[in-house]
């Protein structure tokens, strides 16, 4: 297995379940010290003390509320002061919704687009500033195909998205000239904890097999190896840009 994340602090927001946690295992699996942000504290220092033990790398948890800049600013300076350093920025962690049109509130309107859009930035923001400072460093936002595509069930989550991705290409602009690559991942439909109960369903797994090229699900390590890709050290040269793990989904007529 190879080492490139040896001596790299990376950042992993979300980090606690999920496609967040199998990202946190591979980079700690490739020697990098993960820092797992997450609001679910015993989850998150369950992952982290099972990613120390398992090495060769290391990890450690910091709960927090993504809705407070304040507590993201707290997170993010004591990881600066604890290393003198970021390396990589994951932003992995997310809501969805399946809300119609007609029902959608204001408050699951603003609780979407507090974690997954504007804590997504100003998480960037903090891990910016220290790349400045570095003159190096890497971005990758989880965004999704849903940015894409709609199936008219996804609104506010397909509007957080986009906008993380508009947030990735305006700031990969501004940090190219100082060494700092930022990049989104977007996957379709992936198997995790959460969506594992969907494959009770035999109509809807049906339909999925059908609908995606690969003829089924994405798995959480598909996505990992993705965002390792655009994490290496030596990928350089590739910022600014949306790599879409969905088995094919959106070039799909």
């Amino acid at each position: 297995m190879s080492m490139q994340f040896t001596d790299h602090v990376c950042v992993v927001t979300g980090g606690a379940s999920g496609i967040g946690s199998q990202i946190a295992r591979r980079l700690c699996a490739e020697g990098a010290t993960v820092a797992i942000v997450d609001v679910q504290k015993d989850k998150a220092v369950a992952v982290a003390d099972e990613l120390t033990s398992a090495g060769p790398g290391s990890a450690y948890a910091f709960e927090c509320d993504l809705r407070s800049n304040k507590q993201i600013s707290s997170a993010m300076d004591r990881i600066v002061e604890d290393h003198k350093r970021i390396d990589v920025v994951v932003n992995a962690a997310g809501l969805a919704n399946r809300t119609p049109h007609e029902d959608i509130t204001e408050a699951e309107w603003d609780l979407l687009n507090d974690v997954n859009l504007k804590a997504a930035f100003f998480v960037a923001q903090a891990g910016y500033r220290q790349m400045l400072t570095q003159k190096s460093g890497r971005i990758i936002n989880i965004a999704s195909h849903r940015a894409h595509t709609t199936d008219g069930s996804h609104l506010i989550y397909a509007v957080t998205k986009a906008g993380i991705q508009a947030i990735t290409r305006d700031m990969a602009v501004a940090g190219a000239r100082h060494g700092i690559y930022v990049n989104t991942v977007s996957p379709g439909y992936v198997l995790t904890p959460m969506t594992a109960h969907n494959l009770q369903n035999e109509e809807w797994l049906a339909h999925m097999q059908d609908r995606i090229p690969v003829g089924r699900l994405l798995e959480m390590d598909e996505v990992a190896n993705a965002v390792l890709f655009l994490s290496s050290p030596s990928t350089t040269g590739i910022t600014g840009q949306n790599l879409v793990v969905d088995g094919g989904w959106t070039v799909h007529e």
